[in-house]
């Protein structure tokens, strides 16, 4: 029997733990004041020559979207870390910032004790937990957010606390203008995508149900990468489904060929509403290629005022996306029992 999206009692049924609240604070965040942390560094920008924010997982997306976003802004080059060795670079004039809303992965916690045994200055940012134990014994600071309903729940705390160090260091100039923006146009993505609006008039419902039945492929512009791989996570996460994701151009160069054998894949792309004509060109070779009458692509695209809004309007519309696709489903989303599973081994 098919589920009703518009049916609010029998979606919260499906969604026990209220993952749907969760993501309908996400906003919220980005509208409170960022004076609740007071981090020092002993260096100056000038002692710096390279950035590492490391993480797994859903603290590793929120890395993903500082860079994405800030990346341009950096006099420094920079990286998103994920496995607990360190390349040779990370060094005692790095910057090495770990995120883990626990404060119990492993990957991390091992990466940043290799990072203070080669003389990097450090900031830990999550809940508590052994990250947090570490960082008192190292005199690191450590930059603590509030309780969620899972690490994924947590993307907008992290990333704004990642900012903030970042201006700590000197690094970039103060985002709280910038953040600001965002939120406003959140309020306003989230009015639209809320479970109390209408299929009707609601762009992820209606997303959700053509997604519904498909494997799906994501495709995003390097810049917009944070927003694929959130989505596929968030795919697999909230809705218990495989999806991968890639790149362009590249694709055009390899994967496109793929497209040959299509089983039950749709493509989705998520685009900037800020292109040029040769990316535009680009996108448009490359969904030209790839189109059928089977697996027509579909856009994503967002408007937004400012880098900061033109990634996180799309992560919070597609999360939703994904909460939707899970009720049609009848899974309940928070639950991630092959996550534990894989820890515990």
């Amino acid at each position: 029997m098919s589920v009703d999206l518009d049916d609010l009692k029998l979606l919260g049924r499906i969604d026990r733990s209220n993952m749907m609240g969760a993501v309908d604070r996400f906003p919220d965040v980005f509208l409170r004041a960022r004076d609740q942390w007071d981090v020092s560094l002993k260096k100056s920008r000038s002692s710096f020559q390279s950035l590492v924010l490391m993480g797994m997982g859903g603290s590793a997306s929120a890395a993903d979207v500082v860079l994405d976003w800030l990346r341009a802004a950096l006099p420094v080059p920079a990286l998103v870390h994920r496995e607990p060795g360190l390349p040779a670079f990370v060094n005692a004039r790095t910057l090495f910032i770990a995120i883990s809303y626990s404060g119990e992965t492993s990957e991390t916690l091992a990466a940043f004790q290799e990072a203070k045994n080669r003389g990097s200055s450090l900031i830990g940012i999550g809940h508590g937990g052994s990250l947090a134990t570490i960082c008192n014994r190292f005199k690191a600071p450590f930059m603590q957010v509030e309780t969620s309903l899972a690490p994924r729940a947590a993307l907008g705390q992290l990333i704004i606390a990642a900012s903030i160090a970042l201006e700590r260091a000197n690094l970039v100039r103060s985002t709280k203008r910038e953040i600001s923006r965002a939120a406003e146009e959140l309020v306003h993505i989230r009015r639209r995508c809320r479970i109390e609006t209408s299929r009707a008039n609601n762009p992820a419902k209606s997303l959700a149900e053509k997604l519904l039945g498909h494997s799906v492929v994501i495709y995003s512009l390097q810049r917009m990468s944070s927003v694929a791989r959130r989505f596929k996570n968030q795919l697999a996460e909230n809705s218990k489904l495989l999806a991968k994701y890639d790149l362009l151009p590249e694709s055009g160069h390899n994967e496109v060929e793929g497209w040959h054998e299509r089983d039950n894949m749709l493509p989705v792309i998520i685009r900037d509403t800020q292109e040029t004509a040769f990316e535009h060109s680009i996108l448009g070779a490359f969904r030209a290629t790839i189109g059928s009458s089977r697996s027509h692509p579909l856009d994503v695209r967002v408007a937004g005022r400012g880098r900061l809004s033109r990634l996180l309007s799309p992560i919070l519309l597609l999360d939703y996306v994904s909460l939707y696709l899970a009720m049609l489903r009848r899974i309940d989303p928070t639950p991630t029992n092959l996550i534990s599973e894989y820890k515990k081994r």
